[in-house]
Order: C-alpha cells, then sequence, then structure tokens
C-alpha cells in the first residue's frame, strides 16, 4: 500500500531504482525486459548490501529517517573513489518501487566496501501478494534470505529451493488466506523458474561475479502494465517511458560534467536484437547538439548575469553578456547555473542541416524536445520534453513571432543546477 500509494506508476517507480542505484554510488544501472520471459532484470554495479544491510535497511521501511540518531543505522556507505554524491532517495519507500513491477522478486547482491568485493553474495526471494493479504502481521510473514558464494551465482536449482521455502510460509499461513488468493500464490511460486547464474552469462557486465558488485533484482511475473508503458504512443509524441525515463541523466551536451551514472532500458519483444529504449543512444547526443542550426551556451552567476557563447548557423560564436536589469545588484534565489540550448529551424527552406538528418531530428524534437533541468547531474522531474513549456516560449512566441524568433518544439538543451 505505501508503494502504490506513493509511486504513480510504472516509469516513475523505474525511475526510483534508477536513484537508489545512483544513491549507492552505481555507475550503471541497465534494466532487461524479456517479454517472452515475462521477466525483467534490473542490474547494478554499485556498493551493494551486507546481509546485515539488506536486512536492516532493505527489508525495513523507514530506515532514512532514522539515520544519525542515537540509536538509528549509522548513515549508508559511501565510494571513496568516486565524489560524494546527494542523496535523491527519500523515506525508505523507494526500495519498494520494485513491487510495483511484478507480485514476485529475486534478489541478488553483493557488497563492496573500501574498494574491495565481499566474499558472498546475499539472496532473497519476496512475493508481494502475502502483503496484501488482510489479517496478516509483517512479523508473520518469513522472508527467505540466503548467503552464497561469490565464485559462481546462484543456479535454477537454488532459486527453486528459496520458492519452496516460501512455500512452506505460505502453507503455515493457509488458514489466513481465502482459497482465491491462496490458489493465485501457489501459481506464481510453482510458475517461478529463473536461472541467475545462465542470464548473468547472457548479459554481461554489470556482473556480481569477479570484482563485480552492486544489486539486481529479478521480477516474474510483470505487470500488464508495464507492455502498455512501454508500447502505447499517441501519434508522434513519447511514450510514457520515453517521457520520464529518457534523459535521466544529462549526456546530451558535450563538454558536459560526465554524469555520474548512466542508464540503460533494454526492450526484448522476440528473440532477435533488444531495442534501446533508454540510453545515450535514444536521447539527444553531443553530435546532435553540435549538429543543428543554433546554439546557445554559457553561465548565469549568482546575480543573474549571463556570460557565454551564441552560435549562428555554425559560423564562429559570438561572446554575449546579458545583465538581469530587475536584480538590481541582487543575487539570485536559485544560485549560479549552467545554460546549453540547441535550436533547430523549423522550415525545411531555412537549415543548414543535411536533408537526412533534419527529419531524424525533426521526429526527435516533436517527441523528445524541451528544456531539461538536472541537478547534480540528475534530471528534475517534470522539466523537459515536448509538452512541457515551462518558460512559455510558445506562448511569447504567438503573441509575436517576429520578436520571439525561435519555438520551443524545436529546441532541447539543459539547466544545469548544483545542490
Amino acid at each position: 500500500m505505501l508503494g502504490r500509494q506513493q509511486i504513480a506508476g510504472i516509469p516513475t517507480a523505474i525511475s526510483e531504482l534508477f536513484k537508489n542505484a545512483h544513491d549507492a554510488y552505481a555507475r550503471n544501472v541497465e534494466v532487461d525486459y524479456f517479454r517472452e520471459e515475462d521477466l525483467m532484470v534490473i542490474r547494478d554495479d554499485g556498493l551493494g548490501m551486507t546481509r546485515e544491510d539488506f536486512e536492516k535497511r532493505w527489508l525495513t521501511l523507514g530506515t532514512e529517517s532514522k539515520l544519525g540518531t542515537s540509536k538509528g543505522l549509522p548513515p549508508p556507505p559511501s565510494d571513496p573513489d568516486q565524489p560524494k554524491r546527494p542523496t535523491l532517495g527519500e523515506k525508505g519507500i523507494g526500495r519498494l518501487a520494485v513491487a510495483i513491477l511484478g507480485p514476485q522478486l529475486f534478489v541478488l547482491t553483493r557488497a563492496r566496501r573500501n574498494g574491495v568485493p565481499d566474499d558472498t553474495l546475499v539472496a532473497a526471494f519476496v512475493n508481494w501478494k502475502l502483503f496484501e493479504l488482510p489479517g496478516l502481521d509483517l512479523d508473520e510473514i518469513e522472508i527467505p534470505v540466503r548467503e552464497f558464494p561469490a565464485t559462481r551465482l546462484p543456479d535454477k536449482a537454488a532459486v527453486r529451493e528459496m520458492t519452496a521455502e516460501y512455500s512452506h510460509v505460505v502453507d503455515k499461513l493457509a488458514d489466513w488466506i481465502d482459497r482465491k488468493s491462496l490458489a493465485a500464490i501457489r501459481r506464481d511460486l510453482d510458475e517461478f523458474d529463473l536461472d541467475p547464474r545462465g542470464l548473468s552469462a547472457d548479459l554481461g557486465a554489470p556482473s556480481l561475479t569477479g570484482e563485480g558488485a552492486g544489486t539486481h533484482f529479478f521480477v516474474k511475473p510483470m505487470e500488464r502494465l508495464v507492455q502498455d508503458d512501454v508500447d502505447t504512443r499517441e501519434s508522434n509524441k513519447a511514450t510514457k517511458f520515453e517521457k520520464h525515463l529518457l534523459g535521466f541523466t544529462n549526456t546530451m551536451t558535450p563538454g558536459s560534467k560526465p554524469p555520474p551514472i548512466v542508464a540503460c532500458f533494454r526492450d526484448y519483444p522476440d528473440e532477435g536484437a533488444p531495442r534501446e529504449l533508454i540510453g545515450e543512444s535514444a536521447f539527444f547526443t553531443p553530435d546532435e547538439f553540435l549538429m543543428v542550426d543554433h546554439r546557445i551556451e554559457g553561465r548565469f552567476d549568482e546575480y543573474g548575469q549571463f556570460q557565454g557563447n551564441v552560435h549562428i548557423y555554425h559560423m564562429e560564436p559570438d561572446e554575449y553578456v546579458l545583465n538581469w536589469k530587475e536584480g538590481v545588484g541582487s543575487k539570485t534565489l536559485c544560485g549560479p547555473f549552467n545554460l546549453s540550448v540547441a535550436i533547430l529551424q523549423g522550415e525545411r527552406s531555412a537549415t543548414l542541416v543535411p536533408p537526412e538528418d533534419y527529419s531524424r531530428m525533426i521526429r526527435k524534437t516533436d517527441r523528445l524536445g524541451g528544456l531539461y533541468i538536472y541537478r547534480d547531474g540528475i534530471r528534475v522531474q517534470p522539466y523537459g520534453g515536448a509538452d512541457y513549456d515551462w518558460l512559455d516560449i510558445e506562448r511569447r512566441r504567438t503573441l509575436g513571432a517576429g520578436y520571439y524568433f525561435y519555438s520551443f518544439r524545436r529546441m532541447f538543451g539543459a539547466i544545469e543546477l548544483t545542490s
């Protein structure tokens, strides 16, 4: 109930899992959606969890609110090899996002502390349908948690042993469960057919073997809404997945600081090659940013003064300074930030972009164009996307197209803030 009331839909749930991977200092988080197997695999290469972390943090609600108190848990670990990251997750609810994706979950996690991966993996199995039943207390639901040597991932037989252990828990509670719910839970348990070892060999990095660490989630079966959100598109607009998940980090502006984490979502509609729905190539690229007709790049300082360059039709850039007249020496509330905007001419006769590239870029800006806001390298929702003109650029243009020259539907770019 907490997860479903706090997390608004499948794309938001996946975004929350991306944020959790960011907080675990992962450099990569990847999702593989296997339609024929009705399976989703979410993997990151972060710091992972020890058994104590898993039981006292991940399996315990609201732990974040207790951090830093005399009786609470110590703060989560950080990676000494990376810059300190601001925490994106709050209230300890985001971990329940995975429950929205499907009713059953197999977790594998391997901790890395002080640069050294643990010798063991922690594995757990959860059927969320038990938590939906009225009349049961949380402490009556036992979660199978096991440890395996990190030299080899558990195979299909090991997973079956853990689902059988969960079946014994269900049997103990059978008198409290109505027949229909009991039959559905047992059917799900019987059909949970998973081989983490074989999957890992096929998928490759990020892996939990060798020097690898992080957390991997295996969700099966999937909620039907997942496929709807991936496929449903109105005309040439972005799907729900694209709208919420593309551009999770800023990978479009050339010369920008590398993002702290790179997210990817691959869809396997059949046994052929996957479609990359979320990733650097699916979003705007630095090459596309440099390809367009006009660019504005620079920085607003703490007093609202802009200093930067304006590139018109690939000519030599003009240095440009713009003062905030209304500021009168006052500092801005938001502090300094960077601005990078790429603009494509709306008429084919007015552009210098080659015809094939222009047609492709028009389709892309129709779906994904807009000004995105990033804080510490992570996208801030709901900013970005062609359907959210939060600066009223298009409204101003309708008032006077001769003065308000650029169209919001033909631009993309980033405003980069820090905490």
